[in-house]
């Protein structure tokens, strides 16, 4: 959506925990939250994520409202540790990854999304539920999965 989507670092937090988890989350800006959001769109308010894939809570806000992966209209890869999306702009999954290196020993994704971001062509601030760039943990994706099929750089 923005040119400069993915240069913009991530709002830090001061730790407030998930109420479920107990984890400290980052802050995710409201708009974020509203996109994608299934049902009603919640007050405007704080919210946090949280990443623990053993926890059914995705955000949690300061006026107390909390959302689970059944109040949002995309399943975040990150929660159910399988096949999730990593790139939420363009429908990148892991499995998409692991395949292409599993034949080729490479992947084009990260290669093909840096490109479409500088084409202005993402809209991560309200589609990736982090409410940033996906650009770094896809890299962290590919560099997992490099080392599960063993291939070397």
């Amino acid at each position: 959506m923005s040119e400069s989507c993915c240069s913009v670092p991530a709002t830090g937090g001061d730790g407030a925990s998930c109420p479920a988890s107990g984890i400290g989350g980052k802050q995710v800006d409201w708009t974020t939250v509203a996109a994608l959001t299934a049902g009603p769109v919640p007050a405007k308010q704080e919210f946090r994520l949280c990443r623990e894939p053993g926890c059914e809570v995705v955000y949690y806000g300061s006026a107390g409202t909390v959302l689970t992966m059944t109040d949002l209209n995309v399943q975040p890869g990150f929660k159910d540790g399988s096949d999730g999306l990593v790139c939420y702009c363009f429908l990148h999954r892991k499995s998409e990854i692991a395949r292409q290196l599993g034949e080729t020993g490479e992947t084009d994704v990260f290669d093909s999304i840096k490109s479409e971001v500088q084409a202005g062509n993402c809209a991560c601030e309200v589609r990736n539920p982090s409410g940033k760039c996906c650009l770094g943990e896809v890299q962290q994706v590919i560099r997992s999965l490099e080392k599960e099929v063993g291939v070397t750089a």
